[in-house]
């Protein structure tokens, strides 16, 4: 019965990660669709890509991997099923969701949809996000690092999560990346909504794990 139990448990956190993640790729196309600026970690990628002259997915290949390692000697718990669910689909998922929205959608929406579809997305991005953390089934190596933050420095994660965004914003512009009003909300707001959304969450699952923020 206890068996039983355990594997309903770790079936609903696969299935809430899978879903956070789906979610996450529909909300990241969202956001690129509103053109009004990317999220930091794409902004950082794409400054230091094109600063470096190396292509953009072999560059975010490359961050992933030198973060991973860290992540993996400070917090190994944070690496899971989940981290590769993210790293693999995610860019498929924007990919897709992108190409359906080049075909039912114009092409350069008012700025008024533009503005309402960002504010979509940011609420989008942090609701998916708490989605996908919370099973604690691992995570995305940008997104553990402020997780790791929090856990050496007893900062809370909300706090770690906007000065790692606003980081990764500052050398993404640094190296030329464009930043628009987009970027910097979501560097100051994307923490503490997921904060929020995480606890929503952990109200609402019909399971239990141990806090990861």
């Amino acid at each position: 019965m206890q068996s039983i139990q355990w594997n309903q448990s770790l079936f609903r956190r696969v299935r809430m990660v899978c879903v956070g993640v789906f979610l996450m790729g529909f909300f990241i196309a969202v956001f690129v669709y509103a053109n009004l600026g990317s999220d930091p970690c794409t902004v950082m990628n794409l400054g230091v890509s094109g600063k470096l002259g190396i292509p953009f997915g072999v560059w975010q290949l490359i961050v992933n991997c030198v973060i991973l390692i860290f992540t993996f000697s400070l917090s190994r718990n944070l690496i899971g099923i989940g981290t590769v669910v993210n790293m693999v689909s995610i860019g498929f998922l924007v990919d897709f969701f992108r190409m359906i929205f080049a075909r039912i959608l114009p092409a350069a929406p008012a700025l008024w949809l533009r503005i309402l579809l960002m504010a979509v997305a940011v609420v989008g991005l942090s609701l998916t996000a708490a989605l996908y953390m919370y099973p604690q089934l691992g995570i995305s190596p940008y997104d553990s690092v402020p997780v790791v933050l929090a856990q050496k420095t007893g900062i809370q994660f909300r706090w770690c999560r906007v000065f790692w965004d606003l980081l990764a914003m500052l050398i993404g512009w640094l190296c030329g990346s464009v930043v628009g009003v987009g970027t910097v909300i979501t560097a100051f707001f994307l923490g503490p909504l997921i904060k929020y959304f995480t606890n929503q969450v952990a109200r609402k699952a019909k399971f239990q794990v141990e806090a990861m923020i």
